[in-house]
Order: C-alpha cells, then sequence, then structure tokens
C-alpha cells in the first residue's frame, strides 16, 4: 500500500489526535503529523476478502471475512 493515498484513512496516535483537531495546530504541523503521528502499516492485519465490499448496498460482518481463493 502506498504509504500516503488520497483515499488512505489515517490512523493516528491518540496524542497525535488530540493535536490534529486542535484549532491551534499550524498546517505545517498537521502535515508532520500525517507522516510521524499514524499507526504503521504493520499494526493491521490484512487479509484478501469478498468483491461484495466494494458495493455500498452490501452490509455485514460477512464483508469483512477473509476468502481463501479471491479472484484476481
Amino acid at each position: 500500500m502506498v504509504d500516503i493515498h488520497d483515499r488512505r484513512p489515517l490512523v493516528l496516535y491518540p496524542d497525535a489526535v488530540r493535536e490534529w483537531l486542535s484549532n491551534e495546530t499550524r498546517s505545517e504541523r498537521a502535515e508532520e503529523i500525517i507522516y510521524h503521528g499514524v499507526l504503521p502499516e504493520s499494526a493491521f492485519a490484512w487479509h484478501p476478502v469478498s468483491r461484495a465490499v466494494g458495493n455500498i448496498r452490501n452490509y455485514g460482518e460477512n464483508l469483512i471475512a477473509r476468502i481463501e481463493n479471491p479472484e484476481i
């Protein structure tokens, strides 16, 4: 996954969240936060899921279930 992508959600550490949301945080500091205040990719578990995830009409926990033979 590209480190910073325009649709990638940023998962911030709690202290970084508070600073990010502060009206006192300058834009230069906000840019630093997106590079240094985020949880690394290694903090997450990745697995293939059904293509049904991409359809907004679908709903439910089954959407995030691991699939064994993903279509490529």
